[in-house]
């Protein structure tokens, strides 16, 4: 795979992450099962899979597969601070590396005269000592293949019980025979709808797919079928794309029980909205729209969106959108087990010059560069808005935030 003519990526994903760097940090759970998660596991430990826990699991079923399973709320800071810190090892390896999640890397490795295998292990031994987590890997001459193959790196560990995952490489020229025995539903973009389709074509498994005549395809599924069929014998263009202006920014949280308490939903509205709104001046962006998403006690979920023209990076207009728009959306007699807000799509926050600028909007700026300059060197729950304090009887904080409950641990 050294040569030019052929794609080489390699592909990084730390192991068991959220889980790993609790035992990272904290000795004593070390070799015992460990999950990570409020409601529902988001990580688990691979002591915590050897019983039959897997990430998405309700924690009380987990609780039943392992009575000793040592359950953690989670702390999304240390998480990305490792994250990070694995994006700069890999990074003074090659500039061309595309992170699509916190401990999910891809590195496009083609070079002449390089042995990716080779990297791969330098990598993951730096990882493993400057970072203190293991990572399984994937070569292969796609983001595809790579992926899959570190996938079946994850999954030879957990078979064999390994200590370490081993490293897959999926040799130039075997994409399609290496990938024919897996599900389809391994495929990015083969959900629960397409997977039941192709199941009444008796189609089970990547090679089945390869095989169907391309008309049948798509006759079925459209241009969607010619993706399946290239995908399927391992085909995939996608480049690594080493830097992505973000194009969103969400935060939410979950609620066990659920609750229809109007003013502390209302006050947890704010305070995401004062988080998302604080990461967006931070990076200089601006939204031009707001989402809110609610989903009740019997798992119905709801959205609502509100443009804005110009865009905004204005806490006070995203809070009072949003206080609007719950309070049209939130019509059933039912409490809420999630609320979320998502601000996009995003854009630079330069502003033009103006002759005659707002005196009132111009206090607004300053008032939020002071609360973000001391945030930042004091913590954000140095300043706490008034709605803030129904929440500060009714949940625990530290620092940086309220300790929240959400199965994708909320920043």
């Amino acid at each position: 795979m050294s040569s030019a003519a052929s794609p080489c990526i390699l592909h990084l994903d730390a192991d068991a992450f959220f889980a790993s760097v609790e035992q990272r940090d904290d000795p004593q759970l070390r070799g015992r099962p460990v999950a990570v998660g409020t409601g529902v596991v988001a990580s688990c430990s691979y002591e915590a899979r050897n019983w039959g826990v897997r990430t998405g699991m309700r924690l009380s079923d987990a609780r039943r597969l392992c009575r000793e399973l040592l359950v953690l709320p989670g702390d999304y800071r240390r998480y990305e601070q490792a994250a990070r810190r694995m994006l700069a090892v890999c990074l003074e390896q090659t500039p061309r590396v595309e992170v699509p999640a916190l401990d999910d890397l891809y590195l496009d490795l083609t070079q002449p005269d390089i042995d990716a295998a080779a990297v791969a292990v330098v990598l993951r031994g730096q990882i493993k000592g400057e970072v203190g987590l293991n990572t399984s890997a994937g070569v292969g001459t796609s983001k595809l293949v790579a992926a899959v193959a570190t996938q079946d790196a994850k999954e030879r560990r957990v078979r064999t019980r390994a200590t370490s995952s081993p490293l897959v490489v999926v040799p130039a020229g075997g994409e399609s025979a290496y990938l024919a025995p897996w599900p389809v539903e391994t495929l990015p973009g083969v959900g629960p709808k397409l997977l039941a389709r192709l199941e009444r074509l008796n189609v089970s498994r990547v090679g089945e797919l390869a095989e169907v005549p391309l008309s049948v395809l798509c006759g079925l599924f459209g241009e969607r079928g010619r993706v399946l069929r290239d995908r399927a014998r391992g085909v995939d263009p996608r480049p690594v794309e080493p830097y992505r202006p973000p194009q969103s920014v969400s935060r939410c949280t979950s609620f066990d029980p659920p609750t229809s308490d109007h003013d502390f939903l209302g006050a947890m509205l704010d305070h995401l909205l004062e988080r998302a709104s604080s990461w967006l001046r931070f990076g200089g962006l601006a939204s031009r729209g707001l989402t809110l998403t609610m989903r009740y006690g019997d798992y119905r979920s709801e959205e609502v969106r509100e443009t804005f023209r110009p865009p905004c990076d204005d806490e006070t207009r995203f809070k009072e959108a949003a206080r609007d728009r719950f309070a049209r959306l939130y019509q059933r007699r039912l409490p809420l087990r999630l609320l979320g807000v998502e601000l996009s799509p995003l854009q630079s926050a330069e502003r033009p010059a103006e002759l005659f600028p707002d005196a009132a909007v111009e206090r607004g700026r300053r008032l939020a560069e002071c609360k973000d300059a001391i945030r930042r060197q004091f913590g954000f729950m140095a300043l706490l808005s008034g709605s803030a304090l129904v929440l500060n009887g009714r949940l625990e904080k530290d620092r940086e935030n309220y300790r929240l409950r959400t199965p994708c641990l909320t920043r």
